[in-house]
Order: C-alpha cells, then structure tokens, then sequence
C-alpha cells in the first residue's frame, strides 16, 4: 500500500498526526542546522509523536556545492555524515536529492566537468547512505529552478548507470507538469523510483477536490509500475489544517479509485 505524508515543519506534527498521515517530510539543511540542544527537544518530539521523519528534502544547504569552481568534497562529507545521522534519529528513511541552489552549473561552467562533479557526489553521497540505510532520491526540478536534471527520465538514467544501490529516482508531479513529462515516466521508472512528490500541477497548492489534477492517474501510472513507497504532499497551504485534511481525503479516495480501476482491467 501507497503511504501518505507531507512536507511541513516540525511544529506542525502533532496536527500532522492528528490529520491521519502516515508520516511528515521534514527539511534536512534545516535539522542539520539547529544547535544540539534544539535537535535534542526536536528528537524528543517525534520520539513522542505517533509519526516519525520518515523522509526528508532539502538535502543540501546552498553553500555546501555540486557543481563549479567552488565544490569542498571534505565540507560534502562533513556535511552529509552530520546531516544523514540526524536524519536517521528522526526515523529519516528517505532523503531527497533536490537542492538547486546547490546543484545549479554556474554561468560559464563547462557542462561536461558538472556531470562529472555530480557523478563524483552521488558517489560519495552512496557511502554515507549505505552507512546510515537510507535510500537517496535524485529529484527533477523544473528548469525555473534549476538547470539540471529537469525530467524524471534524467534521474531515473543516472541512477540506472551508476548501479549505487542506494541512490534512485525521485517523481514530482508539479515538476513533471510543467516540462509536460507524461506520467508515462513514473511506470516506466519501475524500481528505480523511491519516492514520490505531488500537488496541483498549476500552482502548485495542496491537492482539493475539483482542483483539475488527475491523481488517480497519478496512483495509477505508479501502481502499474509497482510502485509501493510514499508519496507526500509537496503543496502550498493558506490554512495548513483544513487544507491538508482534504488533501490527504483526495489522495486517499485516489489511490482507491487506481486500485479499483486496475484490479478491473481498466
């Protein structure tokens, strides 16, 4: 079964929890960044909480670099072994590979020495996943954001060449609609995809009924893939409470919808 969290600060877990989610997605720049004392009331909250941190975005902070002239593989290191075993204590399953303000190729760069750096990262990004078991998942970002692995066939390929068995594929369907990615791509990424982010394709608000977004073909392209991960709510919110309460009913009656749909030959 499909699991259902959201992406929200950790303030918000107990009405998370309340709400009837599976798990909340919090930043990682963010946790690494807090002094021990407040880490220590942050683990001691989810500890308490019915949810745990099961994945976490924001991986990189924007001065910790991928690409061009000013990439540290010691601050990388450094960086991810204080993150990642944070991120563990928090129940950190999954941990996403998106930060464009650290990925981006500087102006002038060669193209071809950015490919490499970003090679050479997820290769070292691999020995701290491995030693922490969490699974890393390279996110495509719209070209607004960012100027480099835009689709979800991009990641899916480079997690698929360098074989690191803790490094696969993120999904965002906001990212997918506008560069126009068919869904297609979330079947076709099979089990490389390790998790999964969504929201109108619009505007990129919470999921609410008659919001024009098809997320029971959403669920479907994935079940058809075999996907069986999680997918967390990645949305704007005016009123966090109302607004992801719906989202969650959407999702849940869409993920049904799909089941149905497929167990029926449609």
């Amino acid at each position: 079964m499909i699991r259902l969290g959201i992406c929200t600060a950790a303030e918000n877990l107990e009405k998370i929890a309340a709400i009837g989610f599976d798990y909340i997605e919090l930043g990682l720049s963010r946790t690494a960044a807090l002094s021990d004392a407040e880490f220590s009331e942050l683990e001691a909250m989810v500890s308490a909480s019915p949810l745990k941190a099961e994945c976490f975005n924001g991986m990189l902070p924007a001065e910790v670099r991928v690409t061009g002239d000013n990439v540290n593989a010691t601050a990388q290191h450094e960086y991810l072994d204080h993150a990642f075993s944070r991120a563990r204590r928090l129940g950190g399953r999954v941990v996403v590979f998106g930060s464009s303000a650290a990925r981006n190729v500087p102006y002038g760069f060669p193209i071809d020495m950015a490919w490499r750096q970003i090679a050479n990262f997820l290769r070292l990004v691999e020995r701290h996943a491995a030693a922490y078991d969490i699974t890393v998942a390279i996110e495509p970002l719209r070209r607004a954001e960012c100027n480099v692995i835009n689709y979800v066939s991009e990641a899916v390929m480079l997690a698929s060449l360098f074989q690191l068995p803790h490094i696969k594929a993120l999904g965002d369907t906001y990212h997918m609609a506008v560069g126009s990615e068919s869904l297609k791509a979330l079947t076709l990424a099979g089990p490389m995809l390790a998790h999964v982010h969504t929201a109108n394709g619009l505007d990129r608000r919470c999921p609410s009924f008659g919001d024009g977004e098809d997320y029971t073909g959403i669920f479907k392209a994935l079940l058809l893939g075999g996907y069986d991960g999680r997918v967390s709510i990645e949305g704007r919110f005016d009123d966090l409470e109302h607004e992801a309460r719906e989202g969650l009913e959407v999702l849940t009656k869409a993920r049904e919808a799909a089941m149905n749909e497929i167990a029926s030959g449609n």
